[in-house]
């Protein structure tokens, strides 16, 4: 988590205290990683949801981990999102907790009525994780206000050597010649800490060397493959 003590301060913070937050960032630039270092040491028992296509996958992820349960159904997959709403609203009104949902990509206004719902139960929080406040669509009139948003920035040059430096040490690079490496990656990345990281870790395979050096450019290509916009 180089360079990222304000924004693991804001959310842990959130998290405690049950307060809704926007993380907005590009792939790699470490959303998931933060919520995975501030989840635990938070110590809220949350809701998780990863990347919902559509409000019923959300509502059958909540009502399992909640623990839901009717007559009607045996299981969530079973029912329909008009019986699961109200079974998961309630259960957050009766034992509130944080509601996090990882790459939220939807414009929805279902999505959004049921969000609003969450948002203003007392007590319950809602984090959100997106690419760019233009992805959520509805949910933006929610998560509007500037001080419930951390902004998840590129690196700086020094971070990004720093990172650079602890990522090749553990993916053994140091017996290569790394200075032109070195430069293009840090390049290339703009200070997102997942590109240098997934860089460094397919440096590590035999296909993208030469000798001493690395291939960047073949490795650069693959590499991109991941982090489609």
């Amino acid at each position: 988590m180089a360079g990222r003590r304000d924004e693991m301060k804001a959310l842990s913070s959130a998290l405690k205290l049950r307060q809704s937050r926007l993380i907005v960032g590009p792939p790699g630039i470490g959303k998931t990683r933060l919520l995975e270092e501030c989840i635990p040491a938070s110590g809220q028992c949350v809701i998780h949801a990863q990347r919902p296509p559509a409000l019923h996958h959300l509502l059958v992820r909540m009502a399992e981990q909640l623990g839901c349960r009717s007559v009607r159904f045996s299981c969530p997959e079973q029912a329909t999102s008009i019986h699961l709403k109200p079974l998961v609203l309630n259960a957050l009104r009766a034992n509130p907790r944080c509601v996090i949902v990882e790459n939220l990509e939807s414009r929805d206004p279902r999505m959004y009525r049921f969000l609003q719902d969450l948002y203003y139960i007392p007590g319950a929080g809602l984090v959100v994780t997106a690419r760019s406040i233009d992805r959520i669509g509805y949910v933006r009139k929610l998560l509007w206000d500037p001080r419930e948003t951390i902004v998840m920035k590129p690196l700086s040059r020094p971070e990004s050597l720093g990172l650079f430096e602890e990522v090749g040490h553990i993916f053994r690079l140091e017996s290569f010649d790394l200075a032109d490496f070195r430069h293009k990656v840090i390049g290339a990345a703009r200070g997102n800490p997942g590109q240098i990281i997934a860089m460094c870790r397919m440096a590590a395979h035999p296909e993208y060397r030469n000798g001493r050096y690395i291939k960047f450019l073949p490795l650069r290509m693959d590499m991109l493959s991941a982090f489609v916009p």
